[in-house]
C-alpha cells in the first residue's frame, strides 16, 4: 500500500480523485462491475491535470499500486 501522498509526490501535481468508495447503487449507475474494489474501498480513479495517463499510470505502479490505465477516458484506476 502506498503511503498517503506518495503518488501526488511522485507525480509533482494534485492527483484529484473522481471515483472512490460507491454503494451498490452507484456502482450500477457508472457502469461498474459486480466485484468493483470500490465497493470495498479499495480503488480509486484519479487523473492528475496535465499529466499523460501513461506517466501518471507508471507513477502510481512504481508507488506499489495495482493500475488499470484508461487511456480513452483520460484517467487511471487503482486499486490496493
Amino acid at each position: 500500500r502506498a503511503p498517503a501522498g506518495a503518488l501526488g509526490q511522485a507525480v509533482g501535481a494534485p492527483v484529484i480523485i473522481t471515483s472512490g468508495v460507491r454503494c451498490e447503487e452507484r456502482n450500477e449507475e457508472v457502469g461498474g462491475v459486480a466485484w468493483s474494489f470500490h465497493k470495498r474501498g479499495a480503488a480509486a480513479d484519479l487523473y492528475s491535470p496535465g499529466v499523460p495517463v501513461g506517466t501518471l499510470a507508471a507513477l502510481a505502479k512504481d508507488c506499489g499500486l495495482n493500475v488499470l490505465p484508461y487511456y480513452s477516458s483520460g484517467y487511471v484506476h487503482v486499486e490496493i
